[in-house]
């Protein structure tokens, strides 16, 4: 199979394709891994919550989906089991993740500049006396 037999209309827009694949065990430990990561990162710690955050949603989202579509394929539902509906679970989550990628490498650099500004001032506040 070519590339170009991935991205045609029949390929993709297929209705009800064959339940059977080589992709449906790799797609369920990724989608899978999708929601542990999410779970994982909801148990974080403030600080870093701040940041890692922000990848919960897409993380979720796109893992409950994708197990949605699974669920589709091997039942064979029409529609729901396309590639297509795939490919858009796929696209959404590249285009999330390199949204949330761009902000965080623009972020990080301010945080972490306001952190020693403020661990600065702090050094020099009097501290409270343990009795």
């Amino acid at each position: 199979m070519d590339l170009l037999t991935f991205f045609s209309k029949k390929y993709l827009f297929d209705a009800s394709p064959t339940p059977e694949s080589k992709l449906y065990l790799p797609l369920l430990i990724l989608f899978g891994l999708m929601v542990v990561l999410a779970v994982l990162i909801s148990f974080q710690k403030k600080s870093v919550k701040r940041i890692v955050g922000k990848f919960f949603v897409p993380l979720l989202s796109s893992g409950v989906l994708g197990l949605i579509y699974l669920f589709a394929r091997h039942e064979s539902l029409p529609y729901l089991s396309s590639r297509f509906f795939l490919f858009l679970i796929m696209c959404m989550f590249v285009i999330w993740i390199a949204i949330l990628l761009i902000w965080t490498l623009k972020f990080i650099p301010k945080h972490m500049s306001s952190k020693k500004i403020e661990d600065r001032y702090n050094k020099y506040l009097p501290k409270a006396k343990h009795r």
